[in-house]
């Protein structure tokens, strides 16, 4: 199964053709597993060219009773994955949810890790729910550790650093930031992207228009979707403006208002609708700085019709403008400065604490001796335990003595009572 292996990266890097090479290696089973496997594989590579996904996933699910709760895992997380290509939230986000239900009682953080960064693309890319996706974010990244995958801790960082810059934090994006300076280059995902565009407001908000107009240049040789051209644009007309080359930036913010134009009858991701209104929100006010004051006011009087906090942002911008105001970064109606609305999700905020506390008491635990203490908790004996994982009782009983160890407890009743209260 090296090809089963193989796809779900080569999806993850969106190389359809791969991820069909590979597919077509792999000969047809009957084993329910590999059936079910294989289907929502099959699903997704369909959904990421533009099919429908439902006859890969339908046989693939009906299986689901017939599964390991590990492989059911496996199977739920690729069938979000599907639903998410196809950009059908609901379906994605419960799929993934029941995924990570799965992880979490089988300690399987390594998929956990790459479960939560699906639905922070869920929510970032489909929903717009942004507080969701800084939850998932934060929580890929607690799984991630935990893992030991520093891979996904880098996703997790990226991610992280742009929703601080969301929502306006910044003290908290220019520590996560020195965070991912000292992490590797950005990778294939495309995470440069998001980097640039969230450099790009950290260096507004610290008044260096020079390094803004710098970054900016990279970002307009990375954006490839129109929406993105039209944000960058959108930030060289205000790094131009505060540098005082007036005439240039109002030639910019004049290109960002055409290209910040929404499509008609096309239907875009949810964080492409909002770059093309952000891009002409900050394009309109972008002219009003360098003089073109009737033109740009109307143009932000109209954008503030919009609902929502981009529409917040452009009557914001415009009271600033008609008062002759310089804008003030503190503004609450300003800190959401890419959109978004900050709401309450205790119950998140709940889980991601549990994460928290049970990474900081378990975390020298490998997967595998966190599955036997699991195992142990649940009543089972190591022969029983032996037999279900195919192992020697003497290898079990190496391993639990391990995890006794790094938890500092003699006995198992104590590392039960010890992992029992770290997840309480």
């Amino acid at each position: 199964m090296i090809a089963d292996a193989l796809v779900p990266e080569y999806i993850t890097r969106r190389q359809v053709d791969r991820a069909l090479e590979a597919l077509a290696r792999i000969p047809p089973s009957d084993d329910p597993e590999v059936v079910a496997r294989l289907g929502v594989l099959h699903g997704a590579v369909a959904a990421m060219t533009g099919e429908e996904p439902d006859a890969h996933l339908s046989q693939a699910l009906a299986l689901l009773p017939e599964l390991s709760e590990p492989t059911a895992a496996v199977v739920l997380q690729r069938a979000g994955v599907a639903c998410f290509y196809a950009r059908r939230a609901t379906e994605a986000e419960g799929h993934l949810l029941q995924s990570l239900w799965l992880c979490d009682a089988n300690g399987m953080r390594w998929l956990a890790a790459r479960t939560a960064n699906v639905l922070y693309g869920v929510h970032y890319h489909l929903t717009g729910d942004f507080q969701a996706a800084r939850y998932y974010a934060e929580v890929e990244g607690v799984e991630a550790v935990a893992a030991g995958d520093a891979e996904m801790r880098r996703l997790s960082l990226y991610q992280q650093y742009d929703l601080a810059v969301l929502f306006g934090e910044w003290s908290r994006a220019e520590s996560i930031r020195n965070l991912v300076r000292r992490e590797s280059a950005p990778d294939a995902f495309g995470y440069a992207l998001t980097l640039r565009t969230s450099d790009c407001l950290l260096h507004a908000h610290s008044g260096d228009f020079a390094a803004m107009r710098g970054t900016v240049e990279l970002l307009l040789k990375e954006a490839r979707e129109t929406p993105d051209i039209a944000l960058a644009r959108a930030f060289m007309a205000l790094a131009l403006a505060g540098l005082g080359l007036d005439e240039e930036a109002h030639g910019e913010a004049r290109r960002a208002l055409g290209l910040s134009r929404d499509p008609a009858g096309v239907a875009e991701f949810a964080h492409l609708t909002i770059r093309r209104r952000i891009a002409a929100v900050l394009a309109s006010y972008a002219s009003i700085l360098v003089g073109d004051v009737v033109h740009g006011t109307r143009a932000l009087e109209v954008r503030g019709k919009w609902s929502g906090a981009i529409g917040t942002l452009a009557r914001s911008l415009v009271d600033n403008a008609v008062r002759g105001a310089q804008v003030d970064v503190d503004d609450p109606n300003l800190r959401s400065i890419k959109g978004c609305a900050i709401a309450s999700l205790a119950a998140r905020d709940a889980r991601l604490s549990r994460l928290r506390r049970e990474l900081a008491t378990v975390r020298t635990l490998t997967d595998t001796e966190l599955v036997l203490l699991r195992s142990a908790a649940s009543g089972k004996t190591n022969a029983e335990i032996a037999r279900e994982r195919g192992v020697t009782r003497n290898a079990v009983e190496r391993r639990l003595m391990s995890a006794y160890e790094k938890l500092g407890v003699k006995t198992r009743a104590e590392a039960i009572a010890k992992l029992d209260s770290a997840q309480s």
